[in-house]
Parts: structure tokens; C-alpha cells; sequence
């Protein structure tokens, strides 16, 4: 067995290869990487992410995920990207609660990220006033100019999908 540096350095040139859109390679290096080292957490979480986005494969990427997370629990991006994947197949009982266990359990847990999540299922959900909320939360402790322009769409979005009564809700605050 070659040493974890190795396959560390492979992690590299896998991330990168995703990067510039090379997921083909990107999968059969991670997959090589974790037939050596099954427990790297990171490999999974990436390995995860080509099966969700790429090859729409939500259950495979559901399995990495929740390996990257047991054997990396310190790194956020699996927590994010497992929120991201919940929603998009409509879980959102089960995004809502992995929310609420990652804000609560992980130190750097991005909490403008999963504010807008929360804003998201809540606007799917026709909740306008709780998903305005929620975006004005994540807004509130962001710091991408990008996604804070993206914040203030979302609450004109939502505010434009509001009854005239929840309008009025708003302004009373």
C-alpha cells in the first residue's frame, strides 16, 4: 500500500480535475484512492458530489456523503452538499433536521448558507413570510458581495409572492 501522502497528492489532482470539468477522470481516481484508503472522508465527499450533480445519482451520492461526514466530521463541505442534495429531491424534513444537527454540532458550519436553505424550503413550501425571513438571516452574517446580492433577490422574489397581509406583517416589525 503507497503511502496516504500519495493518494493525498491524488485528492489534489481529483479536485482539480473537477475543477476544469474532468469528472470522468476526477471519479476513477477517487475511486482508486478509496479502494486503498476507505475512510478518506474528503474522497467521499467529492466522489459524493460527481454522483449527485453529475450522474444524478442521488442515493450513491447520499452513501459517500454520509461516509465523508463520519470520517471527516470536521469538514464542512459534505454537511453543505448532503443540505444541497435533501432539498433538491424534496426531503425537506430530513434537510431540516440535518440543519439544525450541523448548526448545532459543527464548529464552522456556514450559517448564511443554511439560513438561505431554510429560505429555500420555506418558499417551496409556500411559507413566504418564514422563507423572508430566512434570507434575511443569511444576509445578516454574510460576507460574498455575490450572495448577498443573491439574498436581497430572494427576499424581492418572495416579498412579490406575498399576500397583501404578509406584506403588512413585514412592516410591522
Amino acid at each position: 500500500m503507497e503511502s496516504l501522502s500519495f493518494y493525498e497528492n491524488q485528492f489534489i489532482k481529483a479536485d482539480s480535475l473537477i475543477s476544469e470539468g474532468n469528472s470522468a477522470d476526477a471519479k476513477e481516481l477517487l475511486e482508486e484512492i478509496l479502494s486503498q484508503y476507505p475512510d478518506f472522508g474528503k474522497a467521499h465527499n467529492h466522489l459524493g458530489w460527481i454522483y449527485y450533480n453529475k450522474l444524478s445519482d442521488y442515493e450513491r451520492g447520499i452513501y459517500h456523503y454520509k461516509l465523508a461526514m463520519k470520517f471527516e466530521p470536521k469538514y464542512a463541505a459534505p454537511y453543505l452538499n448532503y443540505t444541497y442534495l435533501l432539498i433538491d429531491i424534496g426531503r425537506y424534513a430530513e434537510a431540516k433536521e440535518h440543519i439544525k444537527f450541523t448548526i448545532s454540532n459543527l464548529e464552522n458550519a456556514d450559517n448564511s448558507s443554511y439560513n438561505s436553505e431554510l429560505g429555500r424550503m420555506a418558499e417551496y413550501e409556500n411559507q413566504y413570510s418564514a422563507a423572508y425571513n430566512y434570507y434575511k438571516e443569511a444576509q445578516k452574517n454574510a460576507l460574498n458581495p455575490n450572495f448577498i446580492d443573491n439574498m436581497k433577490a430572494n427576499m424581492k422574489r418572495v416579498k412579490d409572492k406575498m399576500s397583501i397581509f404578509e406584506k403588512l406583517k413585514l412592516k410591522l416589525k
